[in-house]
């Protein structure tokens, strides 16, 4: 007697099935099945496998939905894991002078940069900054992301911190994509503390971090090494605060210029360290786990920030993944660096600049993003128990993801089991 597998999503006859779910090491790692077929319920997976086996191991239940991939690659939702999401303003004119020849640090120091969008975003309403960060969510979810990493950080203040987190929650109650939050209280000095970091630092350890630790709205502390924002001395102090309060910690590390915040965070137990462009090599070495550390941060590459400001020093991607380093891709979506929600077309980057493989850039926007949110137990692949957020792309080899640059391949989106967007209809549902 068989014993079936009950499900009401099925989605059979893909020409790829790219689970993600190979071998954590070596070939094969993104476990593509030809032919392949996934099948859900109650939006978690329950089935795996090929779709000539579908028949005999599968039924439907009264209700469900069959789907037909038509020799499409199904593959797992992208995990965006490096955001700064809700933001008032845009920084177009800056742009402009750093395209007649500023830098990114000139215009900062003229007072554009971070602070031009901590005032706009103080002065927005409530509903203004909610009606904002859904419509990027929006744009984010039709190119396939399914589980957004949202930072704060253009608030700089008690009051401001907490509201835009309270977006963040508000917003994840009601949008398809899954909102992960992160305090970015150390992101650049506020005006109110000009020339003042330490006493910056001392208020974001002693009052901000307690604050919104109290009222359970963040995941993540996040802070901004570098010259011209914060020491690696400072953001120490930021990150063991959070994680004393326990908020796991992040951080923006080797940037613009070699300080060695990728060596601190590893050893206060940062979940990722990201951009790297700048990293030594005692801080790749730093992110290899070892017997006696298997857990160390995830490096995030962020090449949509390196191509949009055009100041080079591009992450050593290959120099990271040849020592065992794990490595995720994100667009750093923000308004002065990498205004862009295409996901996709860091994954083209990751292939045309930091000289990684098709295989590797589609494993750095699915599992090894969610491992940059620690969340990888459930999202980032095709496996039994986890979420059933699954794409269906125009694409029929996976080698064509990033070959493609700029398109976005998505015919289908599925969040939790649920069809969230359908582009042959133009339209979310």
């Amino acid at each position: 007697m068989n014993r079936w597998v009950e499900a009401d999503l099925i989605i059979s006859n893909a020409g790829e099935l790219v689970t993600c779910a190979g071998p954590r090491v070596g070939q094969g790692r993104l476990g593509v099945i030809p032919r392949g077929a996934v099948a859900a319920r109650e939006g978690r997976i329950v089935w795996v496998g090929d779709t000539a086996a579908l028949r005999e191991e599968v039924r439907l239940v009264r209700g469900g939905e069959m789907v037909d991939a038509d020799g499409r690659v199904v593959m797992p939702g992208l995990v965006e894991c490096h955001a700064h999401l809700a933001f008032a303003g845009d920084r177009a004119d800056e742009f402009q002078l750093r395209v007649a020849g500023a830098t990114y640090q000139q215009v900062a120091a003229a007072g554009g940069g971070i602070a031009s969008t901590v005032h706009a975003t103080r002065l927005a309403t409530d509903e203004a900054l909610r009606a904002l960060t859904r419509q990027r969510l929006d744009h984010f979810l039709t190119f396939g992301v399914t589980t957004v990493e949202a930072k704060s950080g253009y608030g700089l203040s008690v009051e401001q911190e907490l509201r835009i987190l309270q977006v963040y929650r508000e917003v994840n109650v009601t949008h398809p994509v899954d909102v992960v939050p992160t305090l970015l209280a150390a992101h650049s000095l506020p005006v109110e503390f000009a020339g003042r970091p330490d006493d910056y630092i001392d208020m974001v350890v002693k009052k901000m971090i307690p604050t919104i630790a109290k009222h359970k709205i963040a995941r993540f502390c996040d802070a901004f090494c570098e010259q011209g924002a914060f020491t690696v001395e400072q953001c120490r102090k930021v990150l063991l605060a959070g994680k004393e309060h326990g908020l796991l910690p992040k951080l923006h590390a080797d940037q613009l210029s070699h300080t060695g915040a990728t060596e601190m965070a590893a050893e206060v137990g940062a979940v990722s360290v990201d951009h790297l462009d700048h990293i030594s090599e005692a801080g790749i070495a730093a992110l290899v786990p070892t017997p006696e550390k298997p857990r160390v941060p995830v490096a995030v590459l962020l090449p949509g920030a390196t191509f949009f400001l055009g100041e080079g020093g591009h992450a050593p991607a290959r120099r990271l993944l040849e020592a065992g380093a794990r490595v995720a891709l994100s667009t750093d979506f923000n308004p002065g660096s990498s205004p862009t929600e295409n996901l996709w077309l860091m994954a083209t980057m990751g292939c045309s600049q930091l000289r990684m493989s098709a295989e590797e850039v589609i494993l750095a926007i699915t599992i090894e993003a969610a491992a940059a949110l620690a969340i990888e137990n459930e999202v980032g692949s095709l496996e039994v128990g986890k979420k059933a957020d699954i794409l269906i792309l125009d694409e029929t080899r996976y080698v064509e993801i990033p070959y493609r640059y700029g398109m976005n391949p998505v015919a289908r989106v599925y969040k939790s089991g649920k069809l969230v967007v359908q582009r042959e209809r133009g339209s979310i549902i």
